[in-house]
């Protein structure tokens, strides 16, 4: 069995206690997908690799399109789960404070989530490759993006962190797993990235790979691309941005210059990406946090927000079998 050892790291955040409200999206998650003690030592052996490489590749790394245009990001953990962010399941995300205010939820039938033939029928799972779509002319291309290299895949099921909307979306809590129809079949282009370790250290600058949009004005792009973030353990937010910072499970993280309005940072789009430590001793990914939100409009002094997939791996363990 497979012992990491990290050295040389700076970051550490201690786990508080947290609640759990599960919610199902669909049926609950099958037996066929739970993983076992030998899957176990397998997704140990085989996580958070790439192939090898000069140019950093993301072969865990998920795009949730339609039509060809990314929505939503998510990182692969075992054969059939994905990691991502609960938002991406609500029906209405607003804005100025009121994240799940919806009006219409309190009507007979109405529901705050996302039905699961919704999602089959709308939503493809994109992932082994690193372009979503080829030539489109009704969305910007990029001339790397000839053909799309992407799996399909589609939802079966999601589990959600029911505390995200009955805290109005505020408190944290901002996580989900998505069970696929079809087993996710590992390969040089396709692998899970690593859990982290309960307090975990790792170093400030981290990234986020993603198909999100570049600025707030443009449309997702089809390549992936990859965002460095700097940690903010101090969580300090630009003037503008009114939305809490404090939350249990909140890691914040800033573009790598702030003052530069063409750094990179998250976006629309890359909500539910993964914020990732790369081990240089073993080569290694380990998801830190996932894609959550940032200030309004993603300045380039924005303050994102993620949240920490440390304080979950119990509740993984739990529902994934994936317990290494």
């Amino acid at each position: 069995m497979l012992c990491f050892s990290i050295t040389a790291l700076i970051i550490i955040f201690t786990v508080p206690v947290i609640t759990f409200e599960p919610v199902w999206i669909g049926n609950a998650f099958s037996m066929e997908s739970f993983q076992t003690i030998v899957d176990n030592e397998v997704l140990m052996e085989s996580c958070g690799i790439q192939q090898e490489s000069k140019i950093k590749n993301f072969p865990w790394a998920v795009s949730f399109t339609v039509d060809g245009v990314n929505r939503l990001g998510g990182s692969i953990i075992s054969p059939y789960h994905i990691i991502t962010a609960a938002h991406g399941f609500i029906t209405t995300i607003g804005s100025r404070g009121n994240l799940c205010e919806n009006k219409n939820w309190k009507k007979p039938n109405s529901s705050i989530y996302r039905s699961i033939k919704f999602l089959r029928d709308t939503r493809k799972v994109a992932y082994g490759g690193t372009c979503i779509r080829g030539h489109t002319d009704k969305y910007p291309n990029d001339p790397r993006c000839k053909k799309s290299d992407v799996i399909h895949n589609k939802v079966r099921a999601v589990l959600v962190d029911g505390e995200f909307a009955s805290s109005n979306c505020l408190k944290g809590h901002d996580w989900a797993i998505v069970e696929v129809e079809k087993r996710i079949h590992f390969s040089e282009n396709v692998r899970p990235i690593c859990l982290p370790r309960p307090n975990m250290y790792y170093t400030k600058s981290l990234a986020v790979p993603g198909w999100g949009r570049s600025y707030i004005f443009n449309e997702s792009g089809p390549l992936i691309h990859e965002i460095p973030m700097r940690i903010d353990r101090d969580c300090k937010r630009p003037w503008s941005d009114r939305l809490p910072a404090d939350a249990d499970d909140f890691i914040c993280a800033t573009s790598m210059n702030v003052s530069n309005y063409s750094a990179p940072r998250t976006c629309h789009g890359d909500s539910g990406g993964g914020l990732e430590y790369r081990d240089d001793n073993y080569g290694r990914a380990f998801l830190i946090a996932i894609t959550s939100f940032g200030t309004r409009g993603c300045p380039s002094n924005m303050l994102a927000r993620f949240t920490r997939v440390d304080m979950y791996l119990n509740l993984i363990c739990n529902y994934t079998g994936v317990c290494y």
